[in-house]
């Protein structure tokens, strides 16, 4: 992957400004040849670190920092692995599909914000071209953040993902599988300079993460706190709510801050908290805000895991710490 044109564009401004000091060098007004050559001095020096910064940016895109093995390996597609892969769709569908909900026939994510090229969250079902990736390509992808042709992944949250146990990222292989064949299939990705450059200046890093060597098992299924923090961790919630739970920027910019769990969890009961990711309305009868995912994590999460979820934040130790 790469943005020849913007490159190219970068390369020609840069040489162009570089030009223009040299000629304004030659003016007889003393202020037209500083002014003039301290400004095309500057243009030129930005375009020349701009097109340094994008081609380190697409080299990391290009050839992630890890040496990624694919898993030979071939899931089932058991019932209840389908089953379980389902209760994950909720998550899936918030990038992957137009509504919100299935079919996944992907979404086009770069129509917010500035122009950041063709960048779709791919189309899932079976039109997709995940069809013709092996299942371990699949979990490659899902938990460390990892496209078949072996280039970075961008703002797939494989840093969640990659936590979910052997199991779990198994039963939504499965589920995918599943899936009937929705046309169209997604254009390809194709970034441009611009994401590349904030890429290459470490302010948008790419989804791809160290590889994962061991197995992964949860911890069994109830209301206990190993089973708690396990859920927190593949459900994001540090994501928004900060390392610690203690609150958080929500989910990105322009999100209302997330709430400290720890402080807020200290006044609810157990019940209070299932009946609230349950139903989306807080003890107080106030509706949660539009980015907490409480469907898609009640979805996952059973009343037992609910329950565990709430035990382990419980446990934590109390931190005064408070958002509003």
């Amino acid at each position: 992957m790469f943005d020849v044109l913007g490159v190219t564009t970068l390369v020609l401004l840069a040489t162009l400004s570089a030009w223009l000091a040299l000629r304004v060098r030659r003016a007889q007004s003393p202020v037209v040849k500083w002014c003039g050559l301290v400004l095309a001095s500057l243009v030129s020096l930005a375009c020349t670190a701009a097109v340094g910064l994008t081609i380190v940016g697409f080299y990391r895109i290009n050839f992630p920092p890890y040496q990624l093995a694919v898993a030979d390996m071939k899931v089932a597609g058991t019932p209840d692995q389908v089953a379980r892969g389902a209760s994950f769709g909720a998550f899936c569908a918030t990038c992957h599909s137009p509504d919100g909900k299935p079919p996944l026939v992907g979404r086009n994510l770069a129509t917010d914000g500035p122009p950041m090229g063709t960048l779709w969250a791919a189309n899932l079902t079976r039109a997709g071209e995940i069809e013709h990736w092996s299942d371990g390509e699949v979990i490659r992808a899902i938990r460390e953040g990892v496209h078949q042709t072996g280039r970075a992944l961008i703002l797939m949250p494989s840093e969640i993902f990659r936590h979910l146990s052997d199991a779990d990222v198994e039963a939504i292989v499965a589920y995918l599988r599943s899936q009937p064949a929705v046309e169209p299939n997604t254009p390809p990705t194709q970034l441009n300079v611009l994401v590349a450059f904030f890429i290459g200046l470490g302010l948008a890093p790419t989804s791809a993460q160290p590889p994962i060597t061991s197995p992964i098992i949860a911890p069994p299924e109830g209301d206990s706190r190993e089973h708690g923090e396990y859920l927190v961790s593949i459900l994001g919630c540090r994501r928004c709510h900060g390392e610690n739970l203690t609150g958080g920027t929500g989910g990105g910019p322009g999100s209302p801050p997330a709430p400290n769990l720890r402080v807020i969890l200290a006044a609810w009961s157990v019940q209070d908290f299932v009946h609230t990711l349950q139903t989306g309305i807080d003890p107080y009868n106030r509706t949660l805000a539009e980015g907490m995912p409480s469907k898609g994590i009640s979805a996952i999460a059973s009343d037992t895991g609910l329950k565990a979820i709430y035990q382990y934040i419980r446990g934590l130790p109390p931190i005064d710490h408070r958002t509003e």
